[in-house]
């Protein structure tokens, strides 16, 4: 690895009078796996949309600075521009079309053709050869270890599906020479992880260069062979493949040693709050069948699965997103699936895995996003003006919303800031803040540190202890974070194929975790023996 694919000097980048990165100069080799890590909100995401020639980059004035890939200056005014240089990005969020399907997504702008024997105004007439392309989008996604029906449309897939298609779409590229990965496992467990990985260390070994952005620093560890660390849109210090740590990556990054959150008693509860019999949801590629689980009052219970397996669409199937069958009792009440407005007054609420999509107002502002559920779903946040009329308590508001900014730490100009223009971690505070408001008997929490710095996860964790604690709120933690769920849950339930496997203490060995993800779980065993399997 001696010669330079890409360098920048000098990369400087404004938002009104907002400097957000400041003289970035970066040298990258050939073939290299460049590791970029930093605090939400430090530039990252600018940084990799400035190379890739998003738009929203010449929509806000543009960068000042050079990017030379092969030597060669490059003004990156567009994508297309981008892409014809053999650049490719897998973006944080994602950029999939959800009415095409699978294969259309993968192979779009390279699709294989047939010539037609007829001519139209002399003229060669091609079709697309739609085998051909599935059976290539099957070999693609095998080799990322992941199967699928090329022919599903993609707004049907679970979030970690549609993970797979875009870094699919991207590895497809046979001109690829630079490959921008912004928190490409963030929707990913462990298992899958892995799998993608090794698929890196090949595009590398090929001549790609990768650069690699993601909060999750044994894996910047692991892959990368040289480390860039960011902090208020500075380059605050680089390392060598042999000198990094991840205790040198966290406080390099967060500038201060980061402690990690423990819960510190295990509560155990025979007051049951939820009770799902023969629960069943038909969500595409993440399916329940047959759920029975009880919920204990004032518990954190974690929910995990590997990909796929039916972890994202039990909280779905709860709030009525998807069909369902079965029955679910709240307390001694048996719920309507399909009133969710109803369901939310009961005390159930939600945190999405998808905060872009279905979590936020992308084009409000964080105080309305804040208080948006809380004042039009619960009438919070009014005062009385006489006995007929009430209007919004501005005071209120203001205040929750600062409190909550400045306890969850929201990197942000203030609170009449777009969430469209803040970084992908904050954006996840502000659906934790939303949901603190609406103060839930149940609160089902859907990835909830998926795409936040180190040192914003240990505060989510935080708020999660402190408003069980503090409030006996009982808390549903979906997600494939198992080390976290270890951590803060009073149990942990293992789903496998959609049924429950196994629920195990937070203190278990990892061999039985394990063997309840293949099914092997005490639950998921019984079910095989009494032929209800």
């Amino acid at each position: 690895m001696d010669k330079i694919e890409l360098e920048i000097k000098n990369l400087n980048k404004y938002y009104g009078k907002v400097q957000v990165l400041h003289d970035i100069n970066l040298k990258i080799e050939k073939g290299e796996i460049h590791g970029i890590i930093g605090p939400n909100g430090c530039g990252k995401s600018t940084f990799m949309n400035i190379l890739f020639g998003n738009s929203v980059i010449k929509d806000t004035g543009g960068y000042k600075g050079e990017i030379l890939i092969e030597g060669e200056h490059i003004k990156m005014n567009n994508s297309s521009q981008a892409i014809k240089c053999g650049i490719g990005m897998i973006h944080q969020e994602f950029t999939l079309l959800p009415y095409m399907s699978v294969s259309e997504n993968i192979k779009l702008t390279r699709e294989n053709t047939v010539k037609m024997s007829e001519k139209i105004l002399s003229k060669d007439l091609t079709y697309v050869d739609k085998k051909k392309n599935c059976e290539e989008t099957k070999a693609i996604l095998n080799k990322l270890g992941f199967e699928i029906d090329s022919d599903l449309l993609v707004k049907n897939l679970s979030v970690n599906a549609m993970q797979f298609v875009e870094i699919g779409r991207e590895i497809d590229n046979e001109n690829l020479k630079i490959l921008f990965l912004d928190e490409p496992t963030a929707v990913l467990n462990k298992e899958d992880s892995m799998k993608l990985m090794k698929v890196i260390k090949d595009l590398a070994n090929k001549g790609v260069t990768i650069i690699f952005v993601s909060h999750r620093l044994h894996e910047i560890k692991e892959i990368c062979d040289k480390v860039t660390v960011l902090r208020d849109g500075k380059i605050v210090i680089q390392y060598e493949k042999d000198e990094i740590t991840i205790k040198k990556l966290a406080h390099a990054m967060m500038g201060y040693d980061v402690k990690k959150i423990e819960k510190k008693i295990v509560k155990s509860n025979n007051k049951t709050i939820l009770t799902m019999k023969n629960f069943y949801v038909k969500m595409q590629g993440e399916e329940i069948k047959n759920l029975n689980l009880e919920i204990k009052e004032g518990e954190i219970l974690g929910v995990t699965s590997l990909s796929g397996h039916g972890k994202l669409a039990l909280g779905y199937g709860i709030m009525g997103m998807f069909p369902c069958e079965g029955e679910v009792i709240l307390e001694e009440t048996v719920l309507d699936l399909e009133n969710v407005r109803d369901n939310i007054n009961k005390g159930i609420f939600l945190i999405p895995d998808d905060r872009k999509k279905m979590g936020l107002l992308m084009e409000h502002s964080i105080k309305d996003n804040i208080v948006f559920s809380g004042l039009y779903g619960k009438n919070k946040f009014l005062k009385k003006i006489n006995m007929f009329f009430k209007i919004k308590d501005d005071k209120s508001i203001n205040e929750n919303v600062k409190n909550y900014i400045d306890k969850l730490e929201i990197k942000c100009i203030n609170e009449k800031q777009n969430v469209s223009e803040l970084s992908g971690g904050n954006q996840q505070k502000i659906c934790i803040a939303r949901a603190l408001c609406m103060d839930p008997k149940i609160l089902f929490l859907l990835e909830p540190t998926r795409g936040v710095d180190i040192g914003a996860k240990e505060k989510i964790l935080d708020m999660i202890l402190e408003m069980n604690e503090r409030n006996n709120m009982t808390v549903v933690v979906i997600s494939s974070e198992l080390e976290e769920l270890k951590r803060i849950s009073d149990r942990v339930a293992v789903l496998c194929e959609g049924k429950l496997s196994n629920i195990l203490p937070p203190n278990s060995r990892d061999e039985e975790f394990a063997l309840a993800y293949t099914g092997e779980g005490a639950y998921y065993a019984s079910q095989k023996a009494s032929n209800n399997y």
